[in-house]
């Protein structure tokens, strides 16, 4: 809008004022193991949303959470074979599973 636009909406009783920068992006540089080596990955987005989605894919705020090993964990909700028990995490691997025992 160019200055005598604002000029005539002024005269019609409108005001204008600075709006502050109300989105104000967070970034930050996240980590990954591609190949065996540690990838930098910088000046990605850290609002929670993606935060989150990032920290889900096996990315890592700093390289020394890369190096440590992660304990196995069984998953909490999984897919339980009737034959024989075992608890798989997707109906994928339970079908494949489940093969071994038809032979």
């Amino acid at each position: 809008m160019d200055k005598e636009q604002q000029k005539v909406l002024r005269e019609h009783g409108y005001v204008f004022t600075e709006a502050p920068n109300l989105r104000r992006e967070t970034r930050a540089t996240f980590y990954r193991i591609d190949n065996g080596v540690i990838s930098e990955c910088p000046d990605l987005p850290a609002d929670p949303l993606s935060l989150q989605r990032y920290l889900n894919k096996g990315f890592k705020l700093n390289k020394v959470d890369l190096l440590q090993p992660q304990p196995f964990t069984h998953p909490q909700d999984g897919f339980v074979c009737e034959t024989c028990g075992k608890v798989l995490s997707t109906r994928l691997a339970l079908s494949g599973h489940s093969r071994t025992h038809q032979k």
